[in-house]
């Protein structure tokens, strides 16, 4: 539980400050990040692992986070009503395509249904694991309230970088640069 709790303060401390975007759960913001703070974790601060959980793919098979531990993971929030989560997509599905051995990037959908989620897939011509949260339990566990918000997870299971906001390729792959 001390964990959890390090891990959502952690990520709050992250989401400070952050602009507010208006969607379908007014608790929700979207936010630009135009340069984004990479502190990866090191063996001298607190350990956090990443809280595990099991969801529904968009081809519906279960996704538990704890059995990837074979691969490094980035954790990637978003919704189809946020503009910036959706700029970011095509580059999210080319890093996943570069690190394919190593990598595996999990998009986690927050609140919305299978069928909008499907459709957004094919109008933008996208293939990402996508993961659905709809009852948003994944994501309030992560403490995530801004959007797109992208967690880097090692293959220990340990969190080693969060990031609110978007993300361009080259920032993206300096994140993939912090796994060992």
């Amino acid at each position: 539980m001390k964990k959890i709790l390090i891990l959502i303060i952690s990520i709050a401390l992250i989401i400070a400050g952050c602009a507010n975007g208006n969607v379908s759960d007014p608790g929700i913001q979207e936010t630009e990040n135009t340069e984004a703070e990479t502190e990866p974790q090191t063996e001298e601060t607190n350990v956090v692992i990443a809280p595990d959980f099991e969801l529904e793919s968009l081809d519906g098979s279960r996704v538990k986070l704890s059995q990837m531990r074979d691969k490094n993971v980035i954790l990637n929030f978003w919704y189809t009503g946020c503009v910036f989560c959706v700029m970011e997509m095509p580059d999210l599905q080319k890093l996943q395509e570069a690190y394919i051995d190593d990598l595996t990037v999990l998009t986690i959908n927050s609140g919305e249904s299978k069928e909008k989620i499907q459709n957004f897939m094919e109008d933008e011509n996208l293939n990402l694991n996508v993961l659905l949260d709809e009852d948003l339990k994944v994501t309030n566990n992560y403490g995530v309230r801004s959007f797109p918000a992208t967690i880097a997870i090692n293959k220990k299971g340990e969190v080693i970088g969060g990031y609110v906001g978007m993300l361009s390729y080259d920032q993206m792959e300096q994140i993939y640069g912090f796994f060992e």
